[in-house]
């Protein structure tokens, strides 16, 4: 099977071959190139549904959007949507025996990229295969373990694989005809360790008291310490006093003496 990523991608590639009759519709299968199949792998998508919901509501639509601002498969779909249409214009004479308006082809065909609003992001939905019940589509973890469908939540970012099959006419519409073949789901891990941010110990009493205690404990010898040391500057302040005065009496004894010799000259 090729896979076509989707920045790869090119509808102006496809080919398209002659509806058929299939009971109350008719058929035209899409290939590209000749002969392969449209296998196309999306970017990472955000889940927006859970597989029980696709399930048990009946949808049997998976629903996605793109993450940040990758809008590159939104546009390939809008392109494919417009290649769609003009193809079925310009061959629907040879298709179907007769010339069909091209604003009547465009008002019969349901468009796969749904206009967005600015602002907003594209929306996909994509059909998921069912058979009684059953997801015919593998899904397959980061691991590339095969899961349970029902294990896709919305905190799931998925990479799907999507078969782009044909075009199908009904009675009033038609449509491209489209499936996810294949999933990848990265589930987000659960931390093996849940840690508190905020103190969660319960003290007893006594822990507490004994906590008081150094913390008073502490305090005292903080002052005992300050008191001892102003004590002993104290000390050094009185003796350095003492010296100095001391020097002054002899420099002024010195004094005298000058004076009383320049007397005698």
């Amino acid at each position: 099977m090729s896979l076509i990523k989707h920045t790869e991608f090119e509808p102006k590639k496809i080919q398209y071959t002659k509806p058929e009759k299939n009971g109350a519709y008719y058929y035209s299968t899409m290939s590209y190139g000749n002969t392969s199949p449209i296998h196309i792998q999306t970017p990472k998508m955000k889940c927006k549904i859970t597989g029980s919901e696709v399930l048990d509501k009946g949808t049997g639509m998976i629903e996605m959007e793109p993450l940040g601002s990758d809008y590159n498969l939104y546009e390939k779909f809008v392109y494919l949507d417009d290649r769609n249409i003009k193809e079925t214009y310009n061959k629907n004479k040879t298709w179907f025996g007769k010339e069909i308006p091209l604003e009547l082809i465009d008002d019969m065909y349901k468009r796969s990229s749904k206009p967005i609003k600015q602002g907003d992001k594209p929306q996909f939905s994509i059909k998921i295969p069912i058979v009684k019940g059953k997801v015919q589509c593998p899904v397959y973890d980061q691991k590339r373990t095969c899961i349970d469908f029902r294990k896709i939540t919305p905190e799931c970012e998925l990479i799907v694989v999507i078969h782009v099959r044909g075009l199908k006419f009904l009675k009033h519409h038609y449509y491209c005809d489209m499936y996810v073949s294949q999933i990848k789901a990265i589930i987000p891990r659960k931390q093996k360790y849940t840690i508190p941010d905020t103190y969660m110990i319960e003290d007893d009493e006594e822990d507490e008291t004994e906590v008081l205690d150094e913390s008073v404990l502490a305090e005292l010898k903080y002052r005992q310490e300050r008191e001892q040391r102003l004590q002993e500057l104290e000390s050094t302040l009185s003796t350095k006093q003492k010296e100095h005065e001391t020097i002054e009496t002899e420099i002024n004894k010195l004094k005298q003496t000058i004076q009383s010799i320049q007397m005698d000259i």
